[in-house]
């Protein structure tokens, strides 16, 4: 980022991270609709946080090598700002820990803890390999993501795999084509990454066709997620890098159409 130069004010909410908290809120939130499951504030509060904080986390991570002439603006940001995001990030834990600690239910934050292991794991281990030495970094995100989306659903579920399986599946793919698109543009204009065309965004619009067929609202975001994602795809370069990534995150809150 440019001395003296500000970052225009639609971008602020991707610099800080915060759209990854408010996709995986309006998620959660219309799952519990299609799926019907009792969430209460304070599980909405602990998603939130704790989907901040890994984010916040991660880019600190990132940041920890010197920079690359692709740098994102939001990497510069984080690089330029490492202290107060830093202190950001030690307030947004202790506030996590102090709500999950006293208010969230013991099954659900007993669920929590095993997921908790498996982001631990995945900050540890990612940034001891080199950047892109990884193949399999994004899917665990998506995963990860994904786990911490339906915990509270799948922890009230009666038949958890059969009535949740098939659409966090879905949902996995969607977050996963959103990761690989931005993760391509950051390594510049390469037509693919880790090996997979750019025409496998297609692939996420033809599963999420495919599961349509079980005729739920919860499929029809992900088409409209994954059209969204496609035609973004075919048409990236005629847009600038930092409204790309704010696009691709925006054309996940789909559900937000669904009353």
């Amino acid at each position: 980022m440019p001395p003296r130069v500000r970052p225009p004010v639609w971008l602020w909410f991707n610099l800080l991270s915060l759209d990854a908290p408010v996709i995986a809120l309006v998620w959660q939130n219309f799952l519990s609709r299609c799926y019907p499951t009792e969430i209460h504030a304070t599980g909405r509060a602990v998603l939130g946080l704790t989907v901040w904080a890994i984010y916040l986390a991660d880019r600190i991570l990132d940041v920890r090598l010197p920079a690359t002439a692709l740098e994102s603006i939001r990497h510069r940001f984080y690089r330029r700002h490492r202290a107060f995001v830093q202190t950001l990030l030690l307030v947004v834990v202790c506030v996590d820990a102090a709500v999950t600690r006293l208010w969230l239910r013991p099954a659900v934050l007993e669920n929590g803890l095993l997921l908790t292991g498996g982001v631990l794991a995945y900050l540890a281990i990612f940034p001891l390999t080199r950047r892109g030495a990884i193949a399999w970094k994004k899917p665990l995100a998506a995963l990860l993501f994904t786990a911490g989306t339906f915990l509270i659903a799948w922890t009230g579920a009666g038949h958890p795999v059969a009535q949740l399986v098939w659409p966090a599946t879905a949902f996995c793919a969607l977050c996963l084509g959103n990761l690989l698109m931005i993760e391509r543009w950051s390594q510049g204009t390469a037509p693919e990454i880790y090996g997979i065309p750019r025409r496998w965004i297609c692939l996420l619009c033809l599963l999420a066709i495919l599961a349509f067929a079980r005729s739920s609202s919860w499929f029809a975001a992900i088409i409209f997620s994954a059209v969204g994602l496609c035609f973004l795809a075919r048409w990236d370069r005629k847009i600038s890098g930092d409204a790309r990534c704010v696009l691709a995150d925006a054309l996940l809150l789909t559900p937000l159409l669904f009353r």
